[in-house]
C-alpha cells in the first residue's frame, strides 16, 4: 500500500488544493530538469574577466556564466597566479583545483596587457562588452587605459565590477592597492574570527578562529554578482552602465550586521559565545546516542513544544529560566543546556528526527499555531551530506567532463529557475584553451 503524503498545514488539506499541488509538483519537476532549449537568464550577454591571484573576481566570473552569460577569461601568459592554489598537489592541465571549479562556463584565452597587441585585444573585446570584471589591483587597468574611465567613454553601457581588498577609492585602498585579495586576511580584517570559537577554552586556543571555508571571497562574490544584475536593470531603464565597487573586507564587515548593530548599540564588542546564539535557544548541536543533531527552537512556542517532545515540560515554568528564555547570560544558558543535553543524549538522531517531524505535522495544523514547530536535524559530516538523495534529486551536484581530466563533480548554482535554468555545460582548464576560438578575428 502506497504510503499517504505527509501534510503540514490544514490548509492544505482540500482537492482544490491538492489539486494545485499537483500541478506545482509538475513544475517543480520541470525546475530539477529543465527543457534544454530554455537559456540561462544572462543569455546573450558577454563578459570579460581579468584578475590576478583574486578568488572573489573567478567566483563572480563563474556564477555569471551558469547564469548564462558567455565569460571570456583573460590571464597573461603565464597564467593567472590563482591555478597554483590547490589540494593535495592536484592539477588538472596545470591548474589546481579551486581554478578548475571556478572556469564553470569559461573561455580561457591570453592576452598580455602589457604588450601593445594584447591590450588592443583586451580593449577590443571590453569596448563590446556588457560586464568587465576588474579582480586586478586597484588602478592597474586604468594605468593601461583599460580602466573604467577610459572603457565608459567607449562603451557607455558597460557595467565595470571592481573586485579588490579594500575598495578603488580611499586613501587606504590607495596605500594598500598592492595588497593580495585573501580569504584569511578579510576575514581577520573584518573581526569575524573574533566571534568563532570555544568561549569556554583558555587563551589563546579560543581566538582567533577563522571560518573552515572561504566565505570571504563568496560573501565579496555574491556581493557583485547582486551588484551586477542592479547595474543591468539600471541599464534597461536609463541605457547607462555604471561602476561597481566591491571590496571584500567591506563585504564581509556589513555582512555580519547584528554584531555590528550590537557593538554600536551597547558600546561594548560582542562577547564570544561558541555554538549560543544571542537572540534564540535552545539553538545549536547537540549530541544524541549516535552523533550529533542540530536544534532550533526558535521561538517561546517552539521551546514549549521540544519540552513536550523531550518529556521535559517541568522546565515550562522552572523559575530559573522563567523570566528570559532567550537570555543574553551564557551561564544562565549553560544551566538550561545542560538539562537539554541530558534529555537529547537519550535518542538517537533518527528518533529525534521522528518525534519532532510528527509533532510538527500535528502542530503545524493547529490554528493559533501556539504548539511551535522545533525542529531537530541530523548534524551530519560532508559524506553523509553528499550522500543525501535529496540533493540527487535537486542537481545540487553535477557531473562535468573536464578538458583532459575526466569526469568530476561539482556543485551547482543554488537557484533552481522554471524558465530561465543555470547549467554547467563546459568546464576548461588548460592556459590559453580557447584561444583559437575567441581571438581568430582579433589577430
Amino acid at each position: 500500500m502506497e504510503k499517504k503524503e505527509q501534510v503540514f498545514s490544514k490548509h492544505m488539506t482540500g482537492k482544490k488544493t491538492r489539486d494545485h499541488l499537483d500541478s506545482f509538483n509538475n513544475l517543480l519537476k520541470q525546475m530539477m530538469a529543465p527543457d534544454a532549449a530554455k537559456k540561462g537568464p544572462l543569455d546573450g550577454l558577454n563578459v570579460i574577466e581579468l584578475g590576478s591571484a583574486n578568488f572573489p573576481g573567478l567566483i563572480c566570473g563563474a556564477m555569471l556564466g551558469e547564469m548564462g552569460a558567455h565569460v571570456i577569461k583573460i590571464e597573461p601568459q603565464g597564467g593567472d597566479p590563482a591555478r597554483e592554489a590547490t589540494y593535495s598537489g592536484i592539477y588538472l592541465n596545470g591548474a589546481g583545483i579551486p581554478f578548475v571549479m571556478e572556469s564553470r562556463n569559461k573561455c580561457l584565452v591570453t592576452a598580455d596587457i602589457e604588450e601593445a597587441a594584447g591590450l588592443e585585444k583586451i580593449i577590443s573585446l571590453a569596448s563590446k562588452s556588457d560586464i568587465v570584471i576588474d579582480a586586478m589591483q586597484p588602478g592597474y587597468l586604468d594605468f593601461h587605459g583599460a580602466g573604467y574611465r577610459s572603457m565608459c567613454e567607449l562603451n557607455p553601457g558597460l557595467i565595470y565590477a571592481a573586485l579588490s581588498p579594500y575598495g578603488h577609492f580611499t586613501s587606504k585602498a590607495k596605500e594598500a592597492r598592492n595588497i593580495p585579495d585573501t580569504d584569511l586576511t578579510a576575514q581577520a580584517e573584518s573581526g569575524y574570527p573574533a566571534l568563532t570559537g570555544s568561549p569556554e577554552a583558555p587563551e589563546p586556543y579560543n581566538f582567533p578562529l577563522r571560518a573552515g571555508i572561504w566565505t570571504a571571497a563568496y560573501t565579496s562574490a555574491a556581493v557583485a554578482v547582486a551588484g551586477i544584475l542592479t547595474a543591468l536593470l539600471f541599464r534597461i531603464k536609463t541605457g547607462r552602465g555604471q561602476m561597481v565597487d566591491v571590496a571584500t573586507y567591506d563585504a564581509l564587515s556589513t555582512w555580519q550586521p547584528f554584531s555590528l548593530v550590537w557593538g554600536f548599540t551597547n558600546e561594548e564588542p560582542r562577547k564570544r559565545i561558541g555554538n549560543f546564539d544571542w537572540c534564540l535557544f535552545p539553538y545549536g548541536y547537540y549530541k544524541a546516542k549516535d552523533g550529533y543533531v542540530t536544534v532550533a527552537a526558535s521561538s517561546d512556542s517552539d521551546f514549549r513544544g521540544l519540552l513536550k517532545i523531550l518529556g521535559r515540560w517541568d522546565l515550562e515554568d522552572d523559575w530559573r529560566f522563567l523570566f528570559d528564555r532567550i537570555a543574553d547570560d551564557p551561564e544562565k544558558l549553560n544551566e538550561l543546556e545542560r538539562e537539554i543535553k541530558k534529555e537529547i543524549a537519550k535518542f538517537t538522531r533518527k528518533e529525534l528526527f521522528d518525534k519532532t517531524f510528527a509533532y510538527g505535522a500535528k502542530a503545524a495544523r493547529d490554528k493559533l499555531r501556539s504548539k511551535g514547530f522545533p525542529m531537530v536535524v541530523e548534524t551530519r559530516t560532508p559524506q553523509e551530506a553528499a550522500a543525501d538523495k535529496h540533493w540527487e534529486i535537486r542537481r545540487s551536484f553535477v557531473d562535468i567532463e573536464a578538458q583532459g581530466a575526466g569526469i568530476i563533480t561539482l556543485p551547482a548554482l543554488p537557484p533552481r529557475m522554471s524558465e530561465t535554468p543555470t547549467r554547467i555545460n563546459r568546464l576548461m582548464t588548460a592556459l590559453g584553451a580557447d584561444n583559437d576560438y575567441i581571438w581568430k578575428d582579433r589577430k
